[in-house]
């Protein structure tokens, strides 16, 4: 990887990170209610769990909880940043 693309490249990882422990927080939370959740195949499930936090939180507070926007706040950074990262390291062979 070039030196350029590492700074977007380590901020992608960190968003990415970020999302994981949203959605896990997120699991947590629906388990502290009384959601059975499965954690052993929460990777696969995890955007069921997620719409089930929107779901639940907005039935009690009228918006989505601060986890969802979080999570969502995370994986568009993720993307964004793992995207420049693609684009930075491809302008670097040219």
């Amino acid at each position: 990887m070039s030196r350029v693309a590492t700074v977007p490249g380590l901020l992608g990882i960190a968003s990415a990170l970020w999302a994981a422990i949203a959605a896990v927080r997120m699991g947590a939370w629906l388990s502290a209610r009384g959601v059975k959740v499965n954690w052993f195949f929460y990777r696969a499930t995890m955007p069921w769990y997620v719409d089930r936090y929107r779901k639940m939180t907005t039935e009690l507070d009228g918006r989505p909880g601060p986890l969802f926007q979080q999570f969502l706040v995370a994986i568009a950074l993720a993307l964004s940043f793992g995207l420049a990262t693609l684009v930075l390291i491809l302008a670097g062979r040219a």
